[in-house]
């Protein structure tokens, strides 16, 4: 077996499932299947030390499952980062819940860029992110954030989208403004792996509608405040105006570049395929089997081949290959078409 030279290959996303685990039970979870197992310090430090040998900067992402769940080993890492002066650029996506003042001082000294998961107002939040109960979680979402604000720790939002929620973008839009520690908005469609196979996908006239009025309000709340908000989509099209990304180069799974490490220490291309025997590509104790990831790179690129064929392609960059895989389309995921060429109208 050929095992990938990391000195020839640079890691560029390392995605820690620190647990599969989590303490809500959001309705379109495409996670919900992951092992509820929780990593050691010993995996996620040799995680680190694989994605470190090129010695090139990376993004270091903290992932799960709900990743608090597993902070001991978030600590560690933030610590064996610093003090190997590793090139990594740190990040956690939580629900928020879990933010405590001990929490936010350690994220903040160690300079982790938080991400929290929102899904609008409470009405349209509760509905699709609640807890195991049934019981909805945006104020336990709204004390974390209040927390982070305290400690002046500017975060992102990422809002689901879904059929449930398309109409009232503009609500997550606001509530944004509100809060006054958010500086970045990102819209992620609807995953059909785990529970997400059993929501219902935006249709793809409403998220243009609705993607449409949430930037309209956006420019309406700047001019009134002062603040610009940032949008992710905005942001890709403007960086693929000047150049600065290549085909494709959203998705480092296709460019055999990212690894997503889960809790047991095995190694697949994409977070969203965890547990698919076809995306495994070795583990961290034997390294990245160099032909399973060129043949998982390979099956993306083939997957996607009509993107190449788009006339928006220059600005869109090409779809998230697990998105189409999870949407079950058989050619482009249509709902992503949309949302991409909203952005670059409206960019």
């Amino acid at each position: 077996m050929e095992f990938l030279n990391q000195s020839e290959t640079s890691t560029k996303m390392l995605l820690l499932s620190l647990t599969g685990t989590c303490n809500l039970s959001c309705k379109y979870c495409y996670a919900n299947e992951h092992a509820a197992d929780f990593m050691s310090v010993e995996t996620a430090i040799q995680a680190v030390d694989i994605a470190a040998r090129s010695k090139e900067k990376f993004i270091l992402q903290f992932s799960g499952g709900e990743p608090l769940l597993n902070f001991p080993v978030i600590q560690a890492v933030i610590e064996y980062v610093q003090h190997n002066k590793i090139p990594a650029l740190m990040q956690v996506q939580t629900n928020g819940t879990l933010i405590t003042e001990k929490i936010a001082k350690i994220l903040k000294k160690g300079k982790v860029a938080i991400g929290v998961s929102i899904d609008g107002r409470t009405q349209e939040n509760d509905k699709q992110r609640c807890f195991p109960n049934g019981s909805g979680c945006m104020q336990a979402i709204l004390n974390g954030i209040e927390i982070l604000k305290h400690h002046s720790i500017q975060i992102g939002v990422t809002c689901v989208v879904t059929a449930q929620n398309v109409n009232k973008l503009t609500g997550i839009v606001e509530l944004a403004y509100y809060l006054g520690n958010v500086r970045r908005i990102g819209f992620d469609l609807l995953r059909g792996q785990g529970r997400g196979a059993e929501i219902k996908a935006a249709e793809p006239q409403d998220v243009k509608a609705g993607l449409e009025e949430a930037f309209t309000v956006a420019q309406k709340l700047e001019k009134l405040t002062g603040r610009k908000m940032l949008f992710a989509q905005l942001e890709r099209v403007e960086k693929l105006k000047e150049g600065s990304l290549t085909t494709f180069a959203h998705c480092h799974a296709m460019n055999g570049a990212a690894i997503y490490v889960d809790a047991t220490g095995d190694i697949y291309a994409c977070a969203s395929l965890v547990g698919n025997p076809d995306f495994y590509i070795g583990n961290i104790k034997t390294g990245v089997d160099r032909q399973k990831q060129a043949k998982v790179a390979e099956v993306i690129k083939n997957s996607l081949h009509f993107c190449l064929e788009c006339k928006d392609f220059s600005l869109c960059g090409g779809g998230c290959f697990a998105r189409w895989y999870g949407s079950k389309e058989k050619m482009a995921y249509l709902s992503e078409c949309s949302l991409k060429r909203t952005a670059i109208h409206c960019s």
